[in-house]
Formats: structure tokens, C-alpha cells, sequence
């Protein structure tokens, strides 16, 4: 494995807001670059997205990860953003590595990140033709799925009323506009125009997305396909081993359909 250094970066995402990332650079011989992305209310340093970033960079893969508007460090209010928005970071983060770098031709995105690659991998641009390979990993195959988490401010928000949910024990204020643009995505009709190779991780009894996900969104993708089922793990992969598991299964993976 080579050794890696880490490269503090920062870009322009939803309305101008700066996005704090960073590029996990192997030392050298880099085979191409990715961008991870990581699950609702996550951090680019919540331990799934961190240790998978390290373990690609090991093995020649330079990998960005960065933090929505809202999040971590990077400017914004959690509040004012969306899934669309998230779409929107995805793409933006592939042309900062374009521009600056080499554009990215590996997505990956854990748990909703990973709705959101899968979107962003159709848009019609030139950053997007360079992404030949798409992987998620415990991502619900509808965005609204995570209005499981919540709760009773669900029916606050329909009725157009601002609230706040629960995530962790951290509390996230949540504006109607967020329930309006997540209901929009219908995954069944928009997956039938990806003809992009996409390797789905499916965790056996995950808390919080069902195995169901994965087997629609293998339905649902018009180009190939590939579901592993990891088990005896969880849905942040918290066990070091799991996320270095992913990590070499993305690299098999992608070296031979590339």
C-alpha cells in the first residue's frame, strides 16, 4: 500500500457557500480520482467516509470528501439546503477536481450521499461524462426515506410549519421547502435513464435502510449492476475491517469494468 498525505480543499457549492473538503492523495502513481460522499446530517469526517477516503488513497485512488452546506465546516445553513442541493454539491465537487486536479471518474456515496451520486452521475454536463463507475452503500433507493427520522415534525412541515428533528441526539431545524424537494425524486422512473455501471452495498439486518433498497435500486438501474451484502456490521460500518472490506470491493470492482 502506498503512503498517503491529505490535502485541505475548499470550493463553491449551493448559493456560493464555501465547502470545506479534503483530498486524500497517494504518495504517488495516482490511477484516478473519486469523490465520497457521506449519509444525512454526516460529516466528511463521520468514520464511514473518512476510513474508506484513507483506504482508496492507499491503494492509488485520490479521494475527495467534503462536507454539504450546513455541515461540518463548510458555510451554509442546514436549514436552507435540500437534496437537490446535495445533487448540486456532488456535481460542483466534480469540477473543482476537474479543474483543479483530474476529473473524478468514481462516485461513491454512503447511505442518502449515495442517492444523491446516483442522481448527480445523470446530469447532462461535461463534468458528469468523465464518471464511469457509481457505488452506494447502505443508500435507500427513494430520498424520502429518511423522513423516518422525523418523527412527529413530519406532520408539522406538511402543513407548511418550520420544526426539528432528532438525528444522534443532535438537533437539525428543518424548513417545509426540504419535504417539497425530496418528494419530487421518483428513483424508478430517473435510474431507468443511468447506463452507468453501479456496485450497491446492501448491510444485512442495517437499522435504518432495509435490504429491500438494494435489491430496487438493482431493479431500477438500466446500465449494470452488482449487489454484495456485507453482514455482522452496521449501518456506519464502525468496524475498521468493513470499511477496508468496501474499500478493496470498489477497487476489484472498478478495475475490471475500466
Amino acid at each position: 500500500m502506498q503512503t498517503t498525505k491529505t490535502v485541505k480543499v475548499n470550493f463553491s457549492g449551493w448559493h456560493g457557500n464555501r465547502l470545506d473538503g479534503r483530498l486524500e492523495l497517494p504518495a504517488d502513481n495516482i490511477k484516478a480520482y473519486a469523490i465520497i460522499c457521506n449519509c444525512f446530517t454526516c460529516t466528511k469526517d463521520t468514520i464511514t467516509t473518512y476510513r474508506i477516503s484513507k483506504a482508496l488513497a492507499q491503494h492509488g485512488y485520490a479521494t475527495l470528501r467534503f462536507d454539504f452546506s450546513g455541515l461540518g465546516d463548510s458555510e451554509g445553513v442546514f436549514s436552507q439546503t435540500s437534496f437537490s442541493s446535495n445533487v448540486y454539491e456532488v456535481v460542483a465537487a466534480a469540477g473543482f477536481l476537474k479543474q483543479s486536479y483530474q476529473a473524478p471518474s468514481l462516485l461513491i456515496g454512503h447511505s442518502l450521499g449515495g442517492t444523491a451520486t446516483l442522481v448527480a452521475a445523470m446530469q447532462a454536463n461535461e463534468v458528469m461524462a468523465d464518471v464511469s463507475a457509481i457505488s452506494t452503500i447502505a443508500s435507500p433507493s427513494q430520498p424520502d426515506h429518511i423522513l423516518h427520522h422525523f418523527g412527529d415534525a413530519l406532520a408539522l412541515l406538511e402543513q407548511g410549519i418550520a420544526s426539528s428533528i432528532n438525528v444522534a441526539g443532535q438537533q437539525y431545524e428543518i424548513e417545509p421547502p426540504f419535504i417539497k424537494d425530496l418528494i419530487t425524486y421518483d428513483m424508478n422512473t430517473l435510474l431507468s435513464s443511468l447506463n452507468k455501471p453501479v456496485l450497491i452495498f446492501n448491510i444485512k439486518n442495517d437499522e435504518l435502510v432495509g435490504e429491500s433498497n438494494a435489491v430496487e435500486l438493482d431493479q431500477w438501474i438500466e446500465g449494470d449492476s452488482k449487489i454484495i451484502t456485507l453482514e455482522n456490521t452496521n449501518h456506519l460500518l464502525s468496524a475498521r475491517p468493513d470499511t477496508e472490506l468496501v474499500a478493496k470491493e470498489i477497487i476489484n470492482w472498478y478495475e475490471k469494468i475500466n
